[in-house]
């Protein structure tokens, strides 16, 4: 199948693409540092035999239409659009307005243009849609607050376009990511277990063909943000999470 990953160099994008070459998947990946990219590229060509393509980009300036130009000319038709891509920085209030605008671009933004941008593809029989969220976005709090946003209304997004592909046989999945076990959360004293990224990339990759619209993982994130939705603000405004 033809596959387009963003977000592909590191981390959970990265073991996603391994497990997408290891199950012969043609891959068009993108990511934003070209070293990266370019050594996963060779990486996964000599390991699996598959073709493999991948160019770097930032998607907070991005030409769509181009983009889409290129990988039609690498392999026809998307038939699995992955969305891994983001950004994040703990912050506990304001942040600086370039900071706001690139947060809002990488993982809100571009990936609505780039989503719409294969509507047509996506459409055809036996295409996924997959996005990664955050279950920082169950409730507004003080820290992640602009990041958090971003990706409520990127989950938002892909409940509408599972809402627009009824009818197609295009499975939408879209997950709640916890804590990812990368260089990112490496030496913090996080709260609960990170995920290991080949694990979730397991998770995903397996889960193709499914409609499962959105759902937790790990899986039991799901009380946990439960727990935190639904405590009272008196409580809640206390906390400093």
């Amino acid at each position: 199948m033809n596959t387009l990953v963003i977000g592909a160099s590191a981390g959970l994008g990265r073991a996603i693409a391994e497990r997408l070459a290891a199950d012969g998947h043609a891959l068009y990946l993108i990511a934003s540092d070209p070293r990266d990219i370019a050594a996963l590229v060779s990486d996964l060509n000599i390991r699996f035999g598959v073709k493999v393509t991948g160019e770097s980009l930032d998607l907070a300036k991005l030409d769509v239409a181009a983009l889409r130009r290129r990988v039609h000319e690498s392999f026809g038709r998307v038939e699995n659009l992955f969305y891994i891509a983001g950004v994040s920085m703990l912050d506990s209030g304001p942040v600086a307005d370039d900071l706001a605008v690139r947060l809002i671009e990488v993982n809100f933004t571009a990936a609505v243009r780039i989503v719409n941008a294969f509507l047509l593809d996506l459409k055809e029989d036996g295409a996924n849609l997959v996005g990664a969220g955050s279950v920082s976005s169950s409730r507004g709090r003080r820290t992640n607050s602009v990041y958090a946003a971003a990706k409520s209304g990127l989950e938002t997004y892909f409940a509408a376009m599972r809402h627009f592909l009824v009818g197609s046989q295009c499975r939408v999945q879209f997950y709640r990511l916890g804590y990812i076990d990368t260089r990112m959360t490496f030496g913090q004293r996080l709260m609960f277990p990170a995920l290991k990224p080949d694990q979730g990339a397991k998770v995903i990759v397996d889960n193709l063909g499914r409609d499962l619209g959105a759902v937790y993982l790990p899986w039991w994130w799901w009380p946990i943000t439960a727990i935190i939705r639904l405590l009272p603000w008196p409580i809640f405004k206390r906390l400093n999470i």
